[in-house]
């Protein structure tokens, strides 16, 4: 990737009453992108975006920044935030390739939640990326009842930006984290609480019977219309898993790869999900801290998640269901916290 950082000041509007400095890079010449003026205008809209920036094959093409509170200690410099930028797109490229053989799609979208903020990540056209900061402040904990300035505000609003700037090139709306559809965050659900009237199909297993508990714990929050996977695992291994794979409503899922061969890349995925999670980690590192509260991996089909519930053990949940996704968000924090305590 190209180490071209954004020179020159494009100017320092205000956006929602702080200072933000847009900067425009080099390969530019001077010109501004149009882009520009709506990033401007999701800034105004959500306060809590910090930073806000915009890569095309591996380059920034211009990012804007907001001006550190008092408070802000962690800030970083322009050129800083820039090199975390890079690593996160890099490393959302090699995970596009890692989640290939479920036949989900392209990886679209990446939300890591740390106690120190939020990054997100989101694929607009080939090899062109929005890169998101979100200060810790604006922050609620995973599950929690989400700040208006917080990431859910973040979220919703960066999809639509996404989708703006995908219009303006005649390209058609992407459902990025469901949002298309829901538009705003669903009432949660409480544990086994279903939509529908028939039973589910459910499939559970675990390594022994010592482990069967937290199987019957994942099977409980399953649902058909949201979440369908669910597996707790420590580095190389997986302890329990329960999912709905086999029921008669997923398999429009299973045209291009069946239950079986689902179920078991997902395994293959959740024995490796510490080393994914760490390597998303490690690129954010420098802004947001390594305190992990969630990961989004969001894939034109449904997505996938990863909570960390203890030490060394993960929750690692999939839905398939698109329109599914804030519903199931909801559902695997609910299950986190219940396998946390």
């Amino acid at each position: 990737m190209s180490t071209d950082a954004p020179t020159g000041d494009a100017g320092t509007p205000q956006s929602a009453g702080r200072p933000v400095e847009i900067v425009l890079g080099s390969h530019l010449d001077g010109r501004r992108p149009g882009a520009v003026d709506a990033c401007d205008d999701l800034m105004r809209e959500v306060p809590a975006v910090v930073h806000l920036a915009r890569y095309s094959t591996g380059v920034c093409d211009f990012a804007l920044e907001a001006a550190p509170t008092a408070v802000d200690s962690t800030a970083l410099s322009a050129e800083e935030r820039q090199l975390v930028d890079r690593d996160v797109v890099h490393v959302m490229t090699y995970l596009d390739a890692q989640l290939r053989p479920a036949r989900s799609g392209n990886l679209l979208r990446i939300v890591l939640h740390t106690v120190r903020g939020a990054l997100f990540v989101l694929q607009v056209r080939r090899e062109q990326y929005l890169v998101a900061m979100v200060h810790a402040e604006g922050v609620p904990a995973a599950g929690a009842e989400p700040a208006p300035s917080g990431v859910q505000a973040a979220d919703v609003a960066l999809s639509r930006l996404a989708n703006r700037l995908r219009n303006a090139t005649s390209q058609p709306a992407l459902d990025y984290g469901g949002w298309l559809r829901f538009g705003v965050l669903p009432d949660a659900v409480e544990p086994g609480q279903t939509r529908t009237t028939s039973t589910p199909r459910t499939r559970m297993w675990a390594v022994d019977s010592s482990y069967a508990d937290l199987a019957t714990i994942c099977r409980d929050h399953l649902d058909p219309q949201s979440l369908h996977y669910a597996a707790v695992c420590r580095p190389g291994q997986v302890e329990a898993t329960a999912d709905l794979l086999d029921d008669d409503r997923l398999e429009p899922f299973a045209d291009t790869i069946g239950p079986g061969r689902r179920r078991a890349f997902y395994g293959l995925v959740g024995q490796q999900i510490d080393v994914l999670l760490r390597m998303v980690v490690r690129a954010a590192h420098p802004a947001l801290g390594s305190r992990v509260r969630r990961l989004v991996l969001d894939v034109e089909e449904g997505a996938l998640y990863c909570y960390p519930v203890g030490l060394d053990r993960y929750l690692f949940a999939v839905t398939l269901a698109q329109e599914g996704i804030a519903s199931s968000d909801e559902r695997v924090a609910l299950l986190s916290r219940e396998l946390s305590s």
